[in-house]
């Protein structure tokens, strides 16, 4: 193809994707035209916070130090092993390096990058497995205007990549339709490992669309076997990178010490420790970026926006119960299809079965080395469980909707200062930051 006739197609995409937005524009009522501004309103709000003043503190705060300085080794050939998890999250951040140089922007741009890629695979992973646009557009905007997206994108911080991730390798595997779609999910499961050991659980659900969904042949699961193959070659070239042994031997090794050094720090207290079952009410949120200049202060709190936590958390643990109790109870049975179709259920049950399965490891072990942050993953799913929901109820109630999507939007310009790190005096911060567990 020539460069002309590449030209020529964006073109006519772009102006067909022009036309696709105008005429569901037009097919829009009033009041979800109001919605619908509200949507964007949120999106580019979230983005541009994001984006705004990532640099600074020109210093590392809270776990950056554990991802800064080691890319930094990384790309130096530095012998250095003092993060315990997979090294691809430092591999990704080293792109920032080579970009930016060794400074706060370096080491938090490919994160930044991560996170705002959330959007766009939230958006997409809803779309696909509700069918449904506009989900995917209330996905999109409640990620965007989420505070705990916001803070994790714009810290050196390897959970936003982890979610992310995570994402596309369910995005994966739900438009499967071959091997390659089950291979490729594989992979990116490998890659997701590849970040943190936990996202070896992204495993459970995958398994549960290809059995469920039915679009491929059962047996393609065992393509899910080049994810710990894909783990070993990252961990093959991360430690090779960083002067060290790489080997089979080497690397087994290196594995087995990195799991126990996190195993025993498991056994030590932290104040920022939080148990799982406290995550979904928001309990204690952890201030992950925190800087003074004089007499304000600079937040990047992960409380998440009130107005999705608390619907997102009912709706993921309660919808499979309710479904449950339809199908035990006979008299019960004609409710659950008035409201929810077939396709419907199929993809809160995977929804809910990622939600479960991310957080399976902190239930069973219940050590003391757990933490908020490792919510961020389930509740992406939660939000995209609460995004479908909505899009339901918008149809029957789109007033109700926009009431519910302008009471987001005054909640997140409330917290905005604390995510998005601007200058606030103690009280100020505290006044959002209502309650003891949600200050640093």
């Amino acid at each position: 193809m020539t460069p002309a006739k590449m030209v020529r197609g964006v073109v006519e995409t772009g102006r067909a994707a022009w036309q696709d937005a105008v005429d569901r524009w037009g097919a829009q009522g009033r009041i979800q035209r109001i919605t619908s501004c509200l949507l964007a309103f949120m999106i580019v709000g979230g983005v541009i916070l994001r984006i705004q003043g990532v640099g600074y503190p020109p210093h590392n705060t809270f776990d950056e130090q554990f991802y800064g300085p080691t890319t930094h080794h990384i790309l130096l050939g530095v012998p250095d092993l003092h993060d315990f998890h997979p090294p691809l999250g430092k591999l990704l951040g080293a792109i920032g390096l080579l970009l930016f140089g060794f400074n706060s922007v370096g080491w938090r741009f490919m994160y930044l990058c991560f996170g705002l890629q959330t959007i766009i695979v939230g958006f997409w992973l809803t779309r696909e497995i509700f069918a449904s646009r506009r989900a995917a557009w209330l996905a999109a905007a409640f990620i965007a205007a989420d505070g705990f997206f916001i803070a994790h994108s714009r810290t050196a911080f390897i959970d936003i990549m982890l979610v992310c991730m995570i994402l596309w390798s369910i995005l994966a595997v739900i438009t499967a339709r071959t091997w390659r779609g089950i291979a490729v999910t594989g992979i990116l499961i490998g890659l997701a490992t590849s970040i943190k050991w936990s996202a070896a659980q992204t495993l459970v659900p995958a398994v549960l669309v290809v059995l469920l969904y039915r679009r491929v042949p059962w047996y393609t699961i065992f393509w899910f076997g080049l994810a710990p193959i894909v783990h070993f070659f990252i961990w093959m070239v991360g430690l090779r990178l960083m002067g060290h042994a790489s080997d089979p031997a080497a690397i087994l090794a290196v594995i087995r010490s990195s799991m126990t050094s996190l195993h025993d720090l498991g056994k030590f207290d932290n104040p920022l420790a939080s148990a799982w079952y406290t995550w979904p009410v928001f309990y204690h949120p952890i201030v992950v970026k925190l800087s003074s200049s004089g007499t304000t202060s600079r937040y990047a709190s992960s409380l998440g926006n009130l107005v999705f936590s608390f619907p997102a958390a009912l709706l993921i643990v309660g919808l499979p119960l309710a479904r449950g109790l339809t199908t035990w109870r006979v008299a019960w049975r004609r409710y659950w299809p008035a409201f929810f179709d077939a396709s419907f259920t199929r993809a809160v049950l995977v929804l809910a079965t990622g939600w479960a399965a991310l957080q399976a490891l902190f239930v069973v072990s219940m050590g003391k080395h757990s933490f908020f942050y490792h919510y961020l993953t389930p509740y992406a799913f939660a939000i995209i469980v609460l995004a479908g929901v909505v899009a339901k109820l918008e149809r029957r109630w789109p007033r109700a909707v926009l009431a519910y999507v302008t009471l987001a939007v005054l909640v997140a310009l409330y917290f905005v200062p604390v995510w998005g790190e601007f200058a606030l005096t103690l009280q100020e911060a505290n006044r959002r930051l209502i309650f003891l567990p949600w200050r640093p």
